[in-house]
């Protein structure tokens, strides 16, 4: 996963709608994994993604950006990952 986010994270840094797709999919993810850990390096990795943004966006997208790291980090604290049904409909939240 590193590989597949991270080169994409340094290049977005100025792209929100990047960004927040990046999130979303972490997000996507984050429901199919049941080990705490990787799930919590998962949040780390959102949370590097709207740090990276920060300093080259406006607080309006900063916004944005934060609300989707927030839903993301309650989605990485869940007790155990969302059964197929509830998945279908977080995949149509604002997350």
């Amino acid at each position: 996963m590193d590989s597949a986010f991270e080169q994409i994270r340094l290049y977005a840094k100025a792209d929100v709608a990047v960004s927040l797709r990046m999130l979303r999919a972490l997000g996507d993810i984050s429901l199919t994994i049941p080990d705490m850990k990787e799930r919590h390096l998962i949040a780390d990795r959102g949370r590097r993604i709207v740090a990276g943004c920060a300093a080259q966006i406006g607080d309006e997208e900063v916004r944005e950006l934060r609300a989707r790291q927030a839903a993301l980090e309650k989605l990485v604290e869940a007790a155990s990952p969302l059964p197929a049904a509830s998945f279908a409909v977080l995949k149509n939240s604002t997350l």
